[in-house]
This record gives C-alpha cells, structure tokens and sequence, in this order.
C-alpha cells in the first residue's frame, strides 16, 4: 500500500464532503444529546444506530476502494441492520472486561484488557464488513484468514487504534462541540484506514472467509417473512451505492437457506417493484428465471418472463438461458412466447 492512500483514507472525514456533511450532522446530534435530562438522553438513543451504521459502511465502502456513500434516512432505523450495531457491544465487551480485570489485577489488568482490544477490535471489523455477520467477526478461523492474507498491512490499523485510544485519554480544555467533532473525526478516520488496509486483497469479496452458519429453518411463516425483509433491508443497503452485485449475492445466499426457494424468488421479486428504480427488479428477474429453469419449474418461469417483459418490453433471460426458456415455452403450448424467445 501507498503512502498517499494511507494518507488519504486517514483525511476521508475532512476531505470526502459526503462524510464530512455527516460528521458535522452527528457532532450536532452528539452535542445536544450530552446536554443532559430526558430529551438528551432519547436523542442519544436516536443517534446511536446511524452512528455505528455508517461506520461500517465506511469500512465497506473504502474495502472496495470508493468513496463512502451518503448517509441514508434508513440508517436511523432501529429494525434490520443489526450487524452494523455490533461494535457497541463489543467495545462495551470490553469495558466490562477491564472492569474485572482492573478488580483482579489492578491497572495491569486493564492495560492487559486494553492491549487486546486494541488488537482484536480492527479485524472484528474488517471482518463485520465481509460478511455481515457478528458470530464470523470473532471466529478465530475468520480472524486467522484475514490476518494471513493481510499482515503485510494490516499491523497499521491496531497501531493507528493505539494511537486514537491514548489521545482520546488526554484531557482537554476544548468544548463540547469541539471534543464531540474530533472524536468522530478520529471514529471514522480508523473505520476508513481499517477498509484502506484490505482494499488491496480484495477481500470484501472473499469468498474463503466463513459463511454465517445457516439458522435452523423449522420456523413459522411470519419468522421466514422476517428473515427475508431483513435480507432485503441488508441487499437495499449494497444496490443503493450502486453495488449491484453484491446486494443480489446476500439475497441468494439467504434463498439457498430458505424454506421454500421458489416463493423466496418470487417474494424478492416483487418488493423489489415497489422500488423507485425497477430496473433492479428486471435484473433480478433473470437471475430468478434461471435458477426456475434449472429446477424444471417452467410455469413460474415463463410467467416471470411474461410480467417482465410488459414492464418493460426489452426485457430478455440471460442469453444462455434463452434455449431452455424457448424450450419450457414450447412444452407448455405458448408457441407465441416461444417466438418471441426466438426472436433475441
């Protein structure tokens, strides 16, 4: 890694205006919510879930080397997102942990407590950013895989936490809207540095890191509606920085665990139209038609094809997957949609 793109990642809170409209906005929030009583404390509460999405979001976003996106009216939501709050939790993990340990051994144990933190808390990270999944943060396989494939660079980011800590210990005479600005600076600073450092690999699309360990799927219906608003809520978040891709890969990776595959396609499909952006729908459809066609369940298919193309009368399979439709089409007798697919 270059000097000069550490040295950016490390300004992107100042130097991306994106992030920097958000910093102000936060430092604000902040600042009214440690103004004390009822209504500082609500607005605390009301902070904390934008504050740690875009956390992440920073570590994914400069991971695939670009620009941190724009802070979304989604991310003050307290349902779905989940993963993103597990820095919370885990930094206070550790509170609590040097608060025992400060019991049991005195300053050597918080400093002990402090040392690993400093040390476990970049790759949780990094790691949260991949694969979206707290238990896989702290899989020491993950954290093992990560560090092999990075360690040429990565030391930097446990250095760079050092340093924040200590300087974060400091007293200051500055004010509270002062202090509140440089904190967050220094919060989003390390998130960047922290998906500087696994650009290069390319590891936000590693696919060695270890899955999420499948759930159990003996559940009710509305537990599997659930599971897939939120697996939608989770795909919004890539397709709206314009990361295709990766949304769809997250939503076929909770299909292959969902009881009943066929309805999954067909349910993701249509919240996908209550979209202001349908092509993203037209493009998940061909995805949908060819995992339909594989299955032999030709009639769920052709009428997708069908709805497609009255949306959008362009609208066309994959190119590989057009004899197979053509195909289906004919065993089913609609000779005139099989023309139609003769026609591409």
């Amino acid at each position: 890694m270059k000097a000069r793109d550490l040295a950016k990642a490390l300004l992107i809170p100042i130097r991306e205006p994106t992030v920097l409209m958000v910093l102000v906005l936060f430092t604000v929030i902040l600042t009214i919510g440690m103004s004390g009583g009822l209504f500082g404390f609500l607005v605390l509460i009301f902070s904390l879930p934008p504050i740690f999405r875009y956390m992440v979001l920073i570590v994914e976003d400069c991971a695939r080397g670009e620009s941190p996106g724009a802070l979304d009216a989604e991310f003050f939501n307290w349902v779905g997102g989940a993963y993103a709050f597990f820095p919370l939790p885990l930094t206070i993990a550790f509170g609590v942990a040097g608060f025992y340990a400060h019991g049991a051994f005195g300053m050597a144990g918080v400093y002990m407590t402090l040392a690993v933190g400093i040390l476990v808390f970049p790759v949780s990270l990094a790691l949260l950013a991949i694969t979206h999944s707290p238990l896989q943060s702290v899989n020491p396989l993950a954290v093992w895989r990560l560090l092999v494939k990075s360690h040429r660079t990565f030391w930097i980011a446990p250095l760079y936490l050092a340093l924040l800590v200590w300087f974060s210990m400091q007293s200051t005479a500055l004010p509270l809207l002062a202090t509140n600005f440089i904190q967050l600076f220094l919060l989003y600073s390390f998130s960047a540095v922290t998906g500087t450092l696994i650009a290069p690999d390319r590891l936000i699309d590693d696919v060695d890191i270890p899955e999420p360990i499948a759930p159990l799927r003996d559940k009710t219906a509305r537990d599997v509606v659930q599971t897939r608003v939120v697996t939608l809520s989770h795909a919004y978040g890539f397709i709206s920085r314009d990361n295709r891709d990766g949304g769809f890969k997250h939503i076929f990776s909770e299909i292959e665990r969902d009881p009943d595959p066929l309805r999954a396609w067909q349910w993701y499909f249509e919240q996908m139209l209550t979209w202001d952006e349908q092509q993203h729908a037209l493009f998940f459809a061909q995805h949908c038609v060819r995992d339909m066609l594989a299955n032999e369940e030709h009639i769920p298919a052709l009428k997708m094809i069908m709805r497609c193309r009255l949306l959008n009368e362009r609208f066309t399979p994959f190119r590989e997957d057009v004899p197979a439709a053509i195909l289906a089409a004919e065993r089913c007798g609609n000779i005139e949609l099989a023309a139609v697919l003769k026609g591409m």
